[in-house]
């Protein structure tokens, strides 16, 4: 517990300045922003790292150790931190894992994280199990899903995923359209010498449907030692083979989110580009992670995370919680430095979050 306190203390002293927002505050919330001026007000929690794909660039070759039931927050552990985060400034919350949907009782949890008065509530799958889910979803608060899916092609998907079913996918898409959990955004990887020649098909795919296809830079993780710089397909590269399909407008960059957004002349949907590598997003990055054992995480490449579950099971008062949570956003890093060769590569991406 002495560390715990020291933890405290010294969060508290960094969160002193807030007391000069109480004037400004809407509905008790207060805007809070890091140690570089960024808005922090989106949260993304892993609430399991179970899964049932086996992607090769997420888990390991290896076979898994899966986290203790005991290990992992609670429901109402989780709904505490979101309320707390919610005072602090926090609209938007992403549920991940590991698969989502794999967590038990997850409309309740849903519905409890709602009432906290989120605004926004995300979750991001695979799509294997949502088609079957996808209503009951969105009536108890869920506002959007994002859907992995990094090829079109049933083969590879099964190569990709160690199995996969992508009708299964495919159906969920719809289903969520019919649900209205929309936009429908699709995140895709592409990876040089697997899926690179699907660019175009993909892109294509927001001239009838009213998609955000997502095309998210290949980032560096030790899953199976597969990432290799080279694999990555830069967004630049993206954006010149979408070129080819149209003239491509870009929307105006709010400044928040890692997404620019661009759409094809005559298309329904829009086209999104990450760029964690080659062009990376952190001047306005303004999200966190909480693991699914409960740590905050400034930073997906930063190993740093500030310990939430143990002081809460160990009978810390929300003004305690309240402070740890506000030096979490203080110590997040101005930003990584993959090209600098000076990031470790991430741990098994389904036991963060990603």
């Amino acid at each position: 517990m002495e560390g715990f306190a020291l933890n405290v203390k010294y969060a508290v002293i960094r969160c002193a300045h807030l007391e000069n927002d109480k004037l400004r505050m809407k509905k008790h919330t207060q805007q809070i922003k890091d140690s570089f001026d960024r808005r922090i007000d989106y949260l993304r929690i892993s609430i399991t790292d179970r899964c049932n794909l086996k992607c090769f660039y997420c888990r390991p070759d290896k076979k898994i150790k899966y986290y203790d039931k005991g290990e992992v927050l609670k429901d109402d552990e989780i709904v505490r931190i979101v309320r707390i985060a919610h005072k602090y400034g926090v609209r938007k919350v992403r549920l991940t894992g590991g698969e989502p949907l794999m967590r038990k009782n997850i409309l309740r949890l849903i519905s409890s994280l709602k009432e906290t008065g989120i605004h926004e509530l995300g979750l991001t799958t695979n799509g294997i199990k949502l088609s079957e889910h996808a209503l009951d979803l969105k009536r108890a608060g869920l506002d959007r899903v994002n859907i992995s899916l990094d090829t079109m092609d049933a083969e590879k998907y099964k190569q990709i995923t160690n199995g996969g079913d992508i009708s299964l996918v495919l159906k969920s898409i719809k289903a969520s359209e019919k649900a209205g959990l929309t936009p429908v955004k699709i995140n895709t990887v592409p990876i040089s010498g697997l899926n690179d020649n699907e660019i175009e098909s993909f892109a294509s795919l927001t001239f009838k449907h009213n998609y955000h296809i997502r095309f998210i830079e290949f980032m560096p993780a030790t899953c199976g030692n597969v990432w290799e710089k080279s694999k990555c397909v830069k967004s630049s590269e993206v954006l010149k083979i979408i070129s080819k399909l149209g003239d491509l407008e870009q929307m105006k960059f709010r400044g928040k989110g890692p997404s620019r957004n661009y759409r094809l002349k005559g298309a329904a949907g829009v086209v999104g580009i990450i760029s964690p590598i080659s062009d990376h997003f952190c001047d306005h990055c303004n999200r966190l992670r909480l693991t699914a054992v409960g740590k905050i995480r400034p930073c997906l490449f930063s190993k740093e995370e500030v310990d939430l579950k143990t002081p809460m099971r160990r009978g810390a008062s929300d003004a305690d919680i309240e402070s740890l949570f506000c030096h979490a956003i203080q110590i997040k890093p101005k930003g990584h430095d993959i090209n600098k060769g000076l990031v470790d590569q991430i741990d098994t991406m389904s036991k963060i979050g990603g």
